[in-house]
């Protein structure tokens, strides 16, 4: 039992030593890096953030570089064993945590104007496997810190466990083996629990940046991704109130209720989602201002779903309309009195 009290002392330190550095690590901001005016770069790394038209790339160098994108900017994704060939894609891949290479040229404000934004299908696959909603992001997050300590106080029952198996003689040869592998489990468990914990905190960094300034939830019939009319009468309603808000982003999110198969639901809540991107892009909404779009099926239901009122409600889609802190805090700054003007979206 030496072995077991060594074990669970260490994944105690190492939970401890974890939770110290997560928290140092968000608190270190990197250097913005200009490019100058007129000259031709390439620049790689990876997506810290996107402000509407603009991406903020994180350097190999740990600087960061403002890239802009215009209507004119190829956006694809490298196809192939080799990678030689590319595909068009859409700019809302355009992720947060996805590696890229962008190609462009220096303008008067030190950005790169981006011709071309290349990435690998490997590192958009893990990118989309983040949530990107803000709301259950921050929930998991308090789940996993919740998690974690929970478990440094396993880690300590563990200690006394050791301590009192140490003085007994008799039954040490069945009770080792069980509570070894009950350490097993519980190191697993932390194991899971530490990698989400900083996977999380990544992104809730970067989706911490936006204030929810709009939303709208439109609902759908059993097996349906048709928006009704009172659906799309709520989606004009919020691009009418977004036109005054500068450097916003939509945020959109579909889900289905809990009847049927699972895999299918997942498959359905993103059409659902697809369906309400189409319709903001009908209204003049560009794609650079939607986030890519997810389908999240049956997982976080807002009712019960043993009823039928229930069920309704968890048809749904969630738009939410964000805006940059930090542009918003710059604008109020520069503009105090006058009224936010209206961009095109």
């Amino acid at each position: 039992m030496k072995i077991s009290c060594g074990i669970a002392r260490q994944l105690a330190l190492a939970l401890g030593c974890l939770f110290v550095l997560g928290t140092a690590m968000l608190a270190v901001e990197n250097p913005t890096r200009a490019i100058p005016s007129g000259e031709k770069q390439k620049v790689s790394g990876f997506i810290q953030g996107r402000d509407g038209e603009t991406l903020r790339v994180r350097t190999e160098d740990n600087s960061v570089v403002v890239v802009d994108l215009t209507d004119q900017t190829k956006v694809e994704m490298k196809k192939g064993l080799f990678h030689w060939g590319h595909q068009k894609m859409d700019v809302t891949s355009l992720v947060p945590g996805l590696r890229v290479e962008a190609n462009g040229e220096g303008n008067a404000q030190g950005q790169l104007v981006a011709s071309k934004v290349v990435f690998d299908p490997s590192s958009y696959k893990a990118s989309r496997a983040i949530d990107t909603r803000v709301s259950p992001l921050e929930t998991k997050a308090g789940q996993l810190e919740t998690k974690q300590g929970q478990l440094e106080n396993r880690a300590g029952q563990l200690e006394s466990k050791a301590g009192e198996l140490e003085t007994k003689t008799g039954q040490l040869s069945d009770q080792q083996k069980q509570d070894e592998q009950l350490v097993g489990q519980v190191k697993s468990s932390a194991d899971q629990a530490n990698q989400g914990v900083s996977t999380v905190n990544n992104r809730v960094s970067t989706l911490d940046d936006y204030d929810q300034k709009l939303a709208a939830t439109v609902y759908f019939k059993i097996n349906s991704a048709k928006l009704s009319d009172e659906a799309q009468r709520d989606l004009d309603d919020l691009v009418q109130k977004s036109k005054g808000l500068k450097g916003y982003m939509i945020e959109v999110a579909g889900f289905t209720d809990t009847t049927g198969n699972p895999t299918l639901n997942e498959a359905l809540s993103e059409k659902r989602a697809d369906a309400v991107v189409r319709y903001l892009q009908m209204n003049d909404v560009p794609l650079r201002r939607i986030l890519a779009p997810a389908g999240l099926g049956e997982s976080h239901s807002v009712a019960d779903n043993h009823t039928s009122s229930g069920r309704k409600l968890n048809r749904r889609v969630e738009v939410k309309v964000l805006v940059n802190k930090a542009l918003e805090n710059s604008t109020s700054a520069m503009s105090p009195q006058a009224p936010a003007a209206s961009e095109s979206h």
